[in-house]
């Protein structure tokens, strides 16, 4: 385990990526904001004052599309870019995959039957299309039936894990990297070629090089792996790939007033600068880290539900905190009963297959 002197930028004495606890708190809940703040008010034709307030006076002038909401993913992806490639440096291929797919998929499934149970459209509910979107196997088709609408992220998380998984031989290096790159740009060239469930999949694949970015920070920043020659070269060919697709698939988030790059290059910016601080463990921060992901995934769910029902009997202000509120409880309820036993059976599961040597905690992964 390193000192204190030997830690990455941003890391406590035991090379806990401090910074990255304050980075997941401010995207789960930037994307909360979103979600509970703009979307589900605008559904029954209302509108949140102050979220209207943000809109005109800092997202708007600022290019920032979707009121923070893409914006709180492109940190999410950075930050699986980052520590993905902390993990995947020092764990063997069959570690790696068990522990990515107890940390997804156990909070996932609950989010799922959570959601399978108090939808509204029950045609959507069938034995098909719960057991594709309980696998995520859902976003391989046309119609998209999706349960927990922020899965599509999860989605492309998958993928960078499988891919990461595959080049397990290369994990000490970091022009696997390249791999990533040469992979998602073969995949949006050839997106029409094969047709069926493989057009939906490169355009899901076009979001991949967000994750990159986070990945060659990671290599050149934290364990000053690369050059800066190289680190800039693999950031500019993330961006120009990410730009890329984009313009073949999503062309409508290319003007600067609906841009996916400018939110990126402000998250990308905001990384670096959190990054750089010496930030203090604070109790409040590490909660809202580590509940980050059962909030991400239920309060479109929780908050809905909540918000609609006292949205009949008070203020649409006191609907919403009452919303982000429920919404956190349920996360931290969830979050120690399915998160914590599942990375707990994760470790002891792949404890025999564990390298030799040392291996840092990181943030959760």
């Amino acid at each position: 385990m390193p000192s204190a002197a030997d830690s990455p930028p941003g890391a406590d004495s035991a090379a806990r990526y401090v910074f990255l606890d304050y980075l997941r708190a401010l995207a789960a809940w930037l994307v909360v904001w979103d979600h509970l703040g703009t979307i589900l008010p605008g559904w029954v034709h209302l509108v949140f004052v102050p979220a209207q307030w943000v809109r005109d006076h800092v997202t708007g002038p600022l290019g920032i599309i979707q009121d923070f909401g893409w914006f709180g993913v492109a940190v999410f992806f950075l930050i699986s870019g980052f520590i993905i490639s902390d993990r995947a440096s020092v764990e063997s291929f069959r570690e790696f995959a068990v522990k990515r797919l107890l940390r997804i998929y156990p909070m996932f499934i609950f989010a799922v039957l959570f959601a399978a149970a108090f939808v509204d459209a029950r045609d959507q509910v069938n034995a098909k299309s719960l057991l594709l979107n309980l696998t995520l196997a859902n976003y391989f088709f046309v119609p998209l039936t999706a349960l927990v609408g922020v899965a599509w992220t999860l989605f492309i998380e998958m993928i960078f894990y499988g891919l990461t998984a595959v080049t397990q031989f290369a994990r000490n290096s970091p022009h696997r990297i390249a791999i990533n790159l040469i992979f998602t740009a073969l995949v949006v060239w050839k997106r029409g070629v094969l047709g069926g469930i493989f057009t939906p999949f490169a355009a899901f694949v076009a979001y991949m090089p967000v994750l990159v970015m986070g990945q060659t920070i990671y290599w050149w920043l934290a364990r000053s792996r690369l050059s800066a020659a190289w680190g800039l070269a693999y950031l500019t060919a993330a961006f120009a790939v990410f730009l890329w697709g984009v313009r073949l698939i999503q062309p409508s988030y290319l003007p600067a007033t609906n841009s996916y790059l400018i939110s990126v290059a402000y998250a990308v910016l905001l990384f670096l600068a959190v990054m750089r601080l010496r930030l203090p463990q604070r109790r409040a921060i590490r909660f809202l880290a580590d509940t980050s992901y059962s909030v991400y995934l239920l309060h479109g769910l929780v908050g809905s539900l909540v918000l609609f029902a006292v949205l009949k009997h008070a203020p649409l202000g006191v609907a919403i905190a009452l919303a982000a509120i429920a919404s956190l409880l349920a996360a931290a309820v969830t979050q120690r009963f399915i998160e914590t036993p599942a990375n707990r059976l994760a470790r002891r599961l792949t404890a025999r297959w564990r390298l030799p040597g040392p291996a840092a905690p990181a943030a959760a992964s």
